[in-house]
């Protein structure tokens, strides 16, 4: 019996085991995606590809600063807390107006009942694109203004909180169409747009379904493009858009004689 023969035997597996991890290692590699190659591979993709990329990706610089933005307002709420707590029975009274002002900036999450609305595009979009050489007619996809619309009406109803696709309506929040995505706090969403507004629900559901409404509007196009549905309770997040002012700021008290 040959001992070297044997004991080359009970290795045999050392060899494909390698080449197997070689080749895995291999393929991680080029998987791995890094802000550094992020752009260099995209300028590989095809003009398909490219277009379904920008459609499904997300503002990753606004969205950072957003998260900045927030992280900054929460040490600086941790701050103040802690310095009211100090402070004895006239802290907790400013603390309570504090927490007041917050809840009506939109800088806290919120429960209660209301009304949600799904907006979509209408089916025919995609035949419409196709009969049309790649042009979609208008009135077959949810713009901005039409979020906008229903936004402004729900304020009408007596709506007390609004987001869209998870992100807080403010007194600074904008929308704008941004191709095929609408901007809402400078992050980019896109259809189906979800809309919760948190307020008597029995009142803001009539609101919304009055004739010439803009819901009303969009059913008269494609009765599919708008759902509307009364909750008993739902969770709306705190507002996380930009917070500081440039230009504003308090007029001075002139000084008494």
């Amino acid at each position: 019996m040959n001992p070297f023969a044997s004991r080359l035997n009970n290795q045999s597996w050392v060899v494909p085991v390698s080449v197997m991890c070689l080749v895995l290692g291999f393929m991680i590699s080029l998987a791995w995606v890094t802000n550094v190659n992020r752009s260099s591979r995209f300028s590989l993709l095809g003009p398909d590809q490219k277009e379904r990329v920008n459609q499904a990706s997300v503002d990753i610089e606004a969205f950072q600063q957003l998260s900045a933005e927030v992280s900054k307002l929460r040490q600086e709420k941790t701050e103040l807390e802690n310095g009211l707590a100090e402070r004895g029975k006239e802290g907790s009274i400013l603390n309570k107006s504090l927490q007041e002002l917050k809840l009506f900036a939109a800088m806290t999450k919120v429960v209660g009942p209301g009304v949600v609305i799904t907006l979509r595009d209408s089916p025919k979009a995609q035949s419409d694109i196709s009969a049309n050489n790649g042009q979609f007619l208008p009135d077959t996809v949810v713009h901005d203004d039409d979020v906008l619309r229903v936004v402004n009406e729900l304020n009408a109803s007596g709506a007390e909180a609004i987001s869209v696709n998870g992100h807080r309506v403010a007194g600074m929040t904008s929308f704008r169409c941004v191709g095929p995505t609408i901007l809402v706090n400078d992050i980019k969403i896109a259809p189906p747009v979800v809309i919760r507004a948190i307020g008597d629900a029995d009142t803001l559901y009539g609101g919304m379904n009055l004739p010439g409404g803009i819901l009303s509007m969009l059913r008269s196009m494609e009765t599919s493009m708008v759902q509307i549905e009364k909750v008993k309770e739902q969770e709306l997040p705190a507002f996380v858009g930009k917070t500081s002012a440039q230009f504003l700021k308090v007029p001075e008290e002139p000084a008494k004689k």
